[in-house]
């Protein structure tokens, strides 16, 4: 598609259709979510509204996805941006601060760890040792005990019952679960409990009927990424969270 213009896109199968079926598209987007979506070159975007207020996420190649950021940033008000990592030198507005991390996902249950057999569903009685262990492990996390999007929560106890790692599960959009809140208490790390908790959630998820599972995290934490890696996890989109300066 060569074109210098945004070409706006009606619903979901036309997004998806001009993303190049994008595993980001197809796996996370909500389709009924998005306010306006638009396709230029290589690239697609679409707008949702967050808590931030409206937002402009935009996959696709560096130079295509940056050039339709700063067409749609022109026109729309809108406060933070979602952008392949690799559009920002492409992004004529200003920027302000924000995070970088990747978005994973897989389709096939990875191999069995031994460790798995430890791994429990956790209920409502370990909440409280849910948000102990995540104070001390994950202060960043995206999921808190209690949150109602939270459809399971997994975790590893040790000898003497203390929770030790954990992950939690909701549904992304429906046949997608998203895996959230993947973490393991500092003094335990390096144990594998981490892939033994994201293995077991990741094989009930599909073996309940989930198409894909899927997980994000910030780019600069080498250990977790070679860890989903291991697991079989590809990564679909490098992003960048950005707000936009006006």
């Amino acid at each position: 598609m060569l074109t210098s213009a945004l070409i706006d896109l009606p619903d979901h199968a036309a997004l998806l259709a001009a993303s190049g079926n994008h595993p980001f598209v197809r796996w996370h987007h909500d389709q009924a979510g998005f306010e306006r979506a638009w396709a230029l070159g290589d690239a697609v975007g679409w707008t949702v509204t967050g808590r931030h207020g409206h937002v402009l996420v935009a996959v696709g190649v560096g130079a295509a996805a940056g050039r339709l950021t700063t067409s749609v940033l022109a026109g729309a008000p809108v406060a933070r941006v979602v952008i392949a990592v690799d559009a920002l030198p492409h992004v004529d507005s200003v920027l302000g601060d924000g995070d970088d991390w990747d978005w994973f996902w897989t389709a096939t249950a990875p191999d069995r760890r031994p460790g798995e057999a430890a791994v429990a569903e956790l209920g409502d009685d370990d909440l409280d040792d849910l948000a102990e262990l995540l104070r001390a492990s994950s202060p960043r996390t995206s999921a808190q005990p209690g949150d109602p999007s939270v459809r399971a929560w997994f975790g590893v106890r040790d000898g003497a019952g203390t929770l030790v790692a954990c992950a939690a599960e909701h549904e992304q959009v429906p046949g997608v679960r998203h895996l959230r809140a993947i973490a393991t208490h500092p003094s335990f790390r390096g144990r594998g409990l981490a892939a033994d908790v994201t293995a077991a959630a990741t094989r009930a998820a599909l073996a309940a009927g989930a198409n894909a599972v899927t997980l994000g995290m910030y780019a600069d934490n080498a250990v977790a990424r070679r860890l989903y890696l291991r697991l079989g996890f590809r990564v679909g989109q490098a992003f960048a969270t950005r707000a936009v300066v006006r």
